[in-house]
């Protein structure tokens, strides 16, 4: 995992593993809610969209706890 002082916002969004610092996932993940949100409403409700919403955000819930043990080791 990279340090606080590493990489920025955009690469945080890109990366398959947890932002470096709680805060930053956090950001990640609000702006990665928002962008779905906006996909969501110019597809509309389908199965398809469903089903890529609950993979987006298990993935997200898996990113959080993966950072959570890394964030509580960290001083």
């Amino acid at each position: 995992m990279k340090q606080p002082d590493e990489g920025n916002l955009f690469t945080d969004l890109m990366e398959l593993g947890p932002a470096p610092t709680m805060a930053r996932e956090i950001v990640v993940i609000v702006i990665s809610l928002a962008i779905i949100a906006v996909l969501f409403a110019i597809v509309g409700p389908s199965v398809p969209a469903f089903v890529a919403l609950g993979v987006i955000v298990a993935f997200m819930g898996v990113r959080f706890v993966i950072g959570l043990r890394h964030w509580g080791t960290q001083s």
